[in-house]
């Protein structure tokens, strides 16, 4: 019987050594199971971070345009038998390194939708796709984020389509027979895909409304925007500005920072910081990527949970989210508002609460007040917003009603979801046809054995 090929995500960061020792006997149990393993360390190779430009599905499809180790490491995952992600958990999710990679595995999926357990997603490029293992690391216990962590890597699976997928948590601290045992029983294991409520039910419930207190500095807002569409109007940046003019109005002062790529050299760091010290709420808009948060907003995260770990007291800041996808379902937002949610835990921010709208190709940019814009109405949105402002500034939590009424679909759901899809699918093929590449040639498998 031949070797089964074996691929290992190695999402550790130059800080994470204490991780060596898991990822060691990881590795030895695959190798143990008749296994050629081959690890890439993600933190040590070139790669740059998904644009969300869609040209590896309308110009060059299959392949991602960025001609770096993202190449390669895609291709060996459609090869292999079996792909693991190894990382630290990171507020339930993955941690930088790792999730730059996987933002950047959309191009082994297909531009196309289709329905999937009542959900819509995306179907696979390739026939042959390895099975998924998810392997987290915690420091610490913490039930609630490995509950995320594993929710999150079963919906990974979702829309990757493998034959079978297991995730597991364990600690660095675990002794290696524990850790032998672990391993081994995750190689065989087969776990339930978490579609509709094993989602939803992650999905942050709107935060009680306390006494109207404003914290210190609470009349000074930050807007980050985390969408990689930097050289055009985005979705999250169209969502964040109305709800900071609306702050605005009401006598704020008000900041705008949209995430870079210099984000990942010291100055971009300290920018990043400085604006969040001088906060007094932070809003944070962006796409969802792969259920989760893009590669530049998991990196803001972590890097300013490593900046306020070590400092005590602080003055009281506010976090709230706003999270738009490009599916239709509201709930395939839920993973990305809970992460959002454990760091304001983990960090000391107090959350106020997160928006999640569902379909957010439909603004694509647009101002919501456009006299010329295109596509189905967007009052819905507007209201959620206007009243998500008024509670800001006053010192509430977003209200439940802006929660509920930005959810809603701006026509019978049945309809709005078959419509969705139906021009998603057009627009890919329009935009590949602009490239010279036909119909035929958007399912292409070039990384195919």
């Amino acid at each position: 019987m031949p070797e089964k090929k074996v691929v290992i995500l190695d999402g550790s960061g130059s800080g994470d050594k204490d991780l060596s020792p898991v990822l060691n006997v990881l590795s030895h149990t695959l190798q143990a199971d008749s296994a050629q393993v081959e690890t890439f360390p993600l933190r040590e190779m070139k790669l740059a971070h998904c644009l969300g430009c869609f040209d590896c599905w309308v110009k060059t499809p299959g392949i991602c345009v960025e001609a770096d180790a993202g190449r390669q490491v895609a291709k060996a995952i459609v090869r292999s038998d079996v792909t693991v992600f190894f990382t630290p958990v990171t507020f339930g999710g993955y941690s930088p390194e790792l999730k730059k990679m996987v933002d950047r595995l959309v191009q082994i999926a297909s531009p196309f939708f289709r329905m999937d357990h009542g959900e819509v997603h995306h179907p696979p490029r390739y026939a042959h796709r390895p099975r998924l293992m998810m392997v987290g690391v915690q420091r610490h216990p913490n039930p609630g984020e490995a509950h995320i962590f594993k929710t999150l890597a079963g919906r990974n699976a979702i829309n990757f389509h493998p034959p079978s997928y297991a995730a597991e948590v364990v600690l660095a601290t675990d002794g290696g027979d524990a850790l032998r045992e672990r391993f081994e029983a995750l190689l065989t294991r087969s776990d339930a895909l978490p579609f509709g409520d094993a989602a939803a039910s992650l999905m942050p419930a709107p935060v009680t409304p306390g006494a109207a207190v404003e914290p210190v500095g609470a009349r000074r807002a930050l807007l980050i925007v985390g969408s990689p569409k930097t050289k055009e109007p985005s979705t999250s940046g169209v969502l964040g500005g109305y709800l900071l003019d609306r702050l605005k109005e009401r006598g704020w002062e008000t900041e705008s920072l949209t995430l870079r790529a210099s984000l990942n050299r010291p100055e971009g760091e300290g920018e990043l910081l400085s604006s969040v010290e001088r906060a007094g709420l932070i809003v944070l808009a962006f796409p969802l990527y792969v259920d989760a948060l893009p590669y530049l907003v998991t990196k803001a995260l972590a890097v300013i949970a490593a900046h306020r770990r070590p400092v005590g007291e602080r003055p009281p800041q506010r976090l709230v989210g706003i999270v738009n996808s490009g599916f239709p379902e509201t709930r395939q937002n839920a993973m990305a508002l809970a992460i959002c949610r454990e760091f304001a835990a983990q960090s000391g921010f107090t959350w106020a609460g997160g928006l999640a709208l569902g379909g957010g190709g439909m603004i694509g940019g647009q101002p919501l007040t456009g006299t010329k814009r295109s596509g189905p109405p967007v009052q819905h949105v507007i209201a959620a917003l206007e009243m998500t402002a008024e509670a800001l500034a006053e010192g509430r939590p977003a209200p439940a009603e802006a929660v509920k009424t930005i959810a809603k679909n701006p026509i019978p759901f049945v309809l709005w979801r078959w419509l969705y899809a139906w021009m998603g699918g057009k627009g890919f093929v329009k935009l590949a046809a602009k490239n010279g590449v036909g119909k035929d040639k958007l399912l292409a498998r070039p990384y195919a054995a």
